[in-house]
């Protein structure tokens, strides 16, 4: 019996009202995120404050009076974040100074962010700050604002309201700060807010803030706000946003995405704008000028040397490859109808290169490990030993790996073994003997003790020390029983059956490099080094390969080619029949399916992409704080960002 007419609009409702409560409840989820936000925020604020603005005045401690402090590598995340959008409101200040209008600083899904505050705070002079978000959460904001004096003062006296303004959602209005509540959804609504507030503008520049707000909205209910913002004259709409330029399958895009799907607040734009190309095309379809920087573009190019430095004395940073990809996944875009542009101009050339047939990379397994820059190598050409890294935390473990079928067990120590360390190296000295040497706990406490451990005995003993304290070295063995370690720009040779520790007399271009590739093959007595920082606080990233050659006590490195794809932090290398193949690491550009792994042919010094195929690349490599054992690339991982942890297997590199 078909239902009648009651029943379908009975059904009808149902539909309406489950669907109402459906939209109310992701508008309650994205409010949510404010939350996290601005927790991250007070934790740079209290922390990067003393350091880099002493005399600037912590105003997030109203809206978040419980400090909980982030790691390291989340505080600089979101302090690269909040600097490159204040350095724009500046920026954008200045060029229009000379016309003596006041730019209007529009924050759109402001949530608790305090940037109008700490600017007026400053001198309110030509700076006029109106911040829009849900009814709902400007009421909160409100709340905690009539409740601080200083911010009051700072605010200056609030006029009466109208009718209209209330109407309007108006709910708070100075001569240079303006509180305004609005689903940005109703756009007609909002277009009438833009009417009521900025009427007689005589041409005043306005500037548009979207820091990851538009993100949360689908592409058809964000575009219209941008549409409407580009209506006026001396308009820039600066937008903060998640990017996926390496695609979903990318181990920090998967991250990223399920955290967001799992906080019932997913990224709406993302996949449809998901690298700089597409979100250029977006914004040139309302602007006429676009500029778009990752944020580790604005680190280089915003942010003065002089001021990286007073960062770096913020507290310990070693997270550099995790910051590194973290920025590489948000994008800082601005798009304006003046002729005001503010980014450098890249002037990219693409080369064009082909896919090696003579290298490919597979999974092996593994997927348990989750160690983080341990210290790896191989055991009778087949099996593998991996020593420390980080879990979480440092461990002093001595794990051996069958690689038929890449089971791992842990091998009983002695009480006398090495502390607990990473970023150290273990060395297979081809005498029965492998060389622990270096490494770190936590972050600067560096370690310069050097330690054998002989197999057939299962015993550890010391030898000495190196001259310098070292970390992110490298190490290979260059004839049985002696090992070469190359950091800090020195070349340092143990030779176990003399039980001594030298430093060897370095002839040429020596680079100081930390996380290089450093591989070697004794039939021909050359080695090369590859990648790898010069500056810890930049970083200057490598892009030289260094050809070095070994005679008694002397080494002699000469520089033979410039590869920007090799320029990368923390990679790994291998070295077999003149290929030389490189892996990992992080650099200027986010490595991808094609670009992760690199083979060089050392004799025309010709770069080739290794393709990794789906099936492997679904298995998220992350070649981040890796180690090499013959030639399987072993653990590493990433914290990425707030998002979780990625962890490495196991992944082989043939050579055809």
């Amino acid at each position: 019996m078909p239902p009648t007419k009651d029943q379908i609009a009975a059904n009808n409702r149902r539909k309406i009202e489950k669907h109402r409560r459906k939209l109310a409840y992701h508008d309650l989820q994205v409010q949510g995120t404010n939350n996290s936000s601005i927790m991250s925020k007070r934790s740079v604020e209290a922390i990067y404050n003393p350091v880099l603005d002493p005399k600037q005045k912590e105003w997030i401690k109203y809206f978040v009076p419980k400090l909980k402090r982030r790691s390291p590598a989340i505080n600089r995340g979101y302090w690269i974040r909040m600097e490159s959008i204040k350095e724009m409101v500046l920026k954008i200040k200045e060029k229009y100074a000379a016309s003596g209008l006041p730019v209007r600083v529009v924050n759109l899904g402001c949530g608790f962010d305090t940037l109008p505050f700490q600017l007026l705070a400053n001198g309110p002079e030509r700076l006029e700050f109106y911040d829009f978000d849900y009814p709902e959460l400007v009421k909160r904001k409100l709340s905690v604002i009539e409740s601080s004096d200083e911010i009051l003062e700072v605010i200056g006296k609030s006029d009466e309201l109208s009718s209209k303004h209330t109407e309007l959602g108006i709910e708070l209005a100075t001569k240079y700060y303006k509180l305004v509540g609005c689903d940005l959804k109703d756009t007609l609504r909002y277009q009438k807010q833009l009417e009521l507030l900025l009427k007689g503008d005589k041409g005043a520049p306005t500037l548009f803030i979207a820091e990851v707000s538009l993100a949360y909205m689908k592409p058809q209910d964000a575009n219209p706000v941008i549409e409407i913002s580009s209506k006026l004259r001396n308009s820039h709409f600066l937008v903060l946003e998640q990017i996926m330029p390496s695609g979903p399958k990318h181990f920090f895009a998967e991250k990223m995405l399920h955290h967001f799907n799992h906080l019932r607040s997913p990224l709406q734009c993302v996949e449809t704008y998901s690298t700089k190309d597409k979100q250029r095309c977006r914004f040139k379809q309302y602007f006429p000028q676009v500029e778009i920087n990752d944020l580790f573009e604005c680190w280089r190019e915003i942010i003065h040397p002089e001021r990286k430095k007073l960062v770096d004395k913020v507290e310990v940073f070693d997270e550099w490859e995790e910051f590194i990809v973290f920025c590489q996944h948000y994008v800082v875009i601005h798009a304006t109808n003046s002729n005001n542009l503010f980014f450098r101009d890249k002037n990219v050339t693409n080369v064009e290169t082909s896919y090696s047939e003579k290298v490919s990379v597979v999974h092996r397994g593994c997927e348990d490990l989750e160690l983080k820059f341990p210290a790896a190598c191989e055991v009778n050409h087949q099996d593998i030993l991996i020593h420390g890294g980080m879990w979480q935390t440092r461990i002093d473990e001595l794990l051996h790996i069958e690689t038929d079928t890449f089971n791992k067990r842990l091998v009983a120590l002695s009480e006398k073994r090495p502390s607990p360390r990473m970023c150290h190296t273990l060395t297979n000295a081809e005498n029965g003997c492998f060389v622990v040497c270096g490494g770190r706990g936590r972050p600067g406490l560096v370690f310069d003790d050097v330690w054998i451990y002989e197999c057939s005995s299962n015993s550890w003993t010391s030898l000495g020390s190196l001259p310098v304290p070292m970390y992110r070295h490298s190490a290979v063995c260059i004839s049985p029983g002696v090992v070469l370690v190359f950091g800090e720009g020195q070349f340092v040779k143990i030779s176990i059956e003399n039980n001594a520790v030298f430093l060897l007399e370095a002839i040429g271009s020596v680079p100081s490099l930390q996380s290089c590739a450093f591989v070697y093959e004794a039939s021909c007595g050359t080695g090369y080094i590859v990648g790898g920082m010069s500056d810890k606080t930049e970083p200057r990233i490598n892009c030289e390969v260094y050809r070095f050659q070994i005679t008694e006590n002397t080494v002699t490195v000469e520089s033979v080619v410039q590869a920007t794809q090799l320029a990368r932090i923390g990679c790994v290398g291998m070295l077999q029949n003149d290929t030389l193949v490189i892996a990992g690491g992080a650099g200027s550009q986010l490595h991808s399916q094609t670009t992760t792994v690199m083979a060089v042919d050392t004799r025309s010094w010709k770069i080739d992409n290794v393709c990794i195929d789906e099936k492997t690349w679904e298995k998220g490599p992350v070649f981040i704080g890796s180690a090499v054992a013959g030639n399987v690339i072993v653990g590493g991982g990433a914290v990425c960002y707030s998002f979780g942890s990625a962890y490495n297997s196991a992944f082989e590199v043939r050579f055809h």
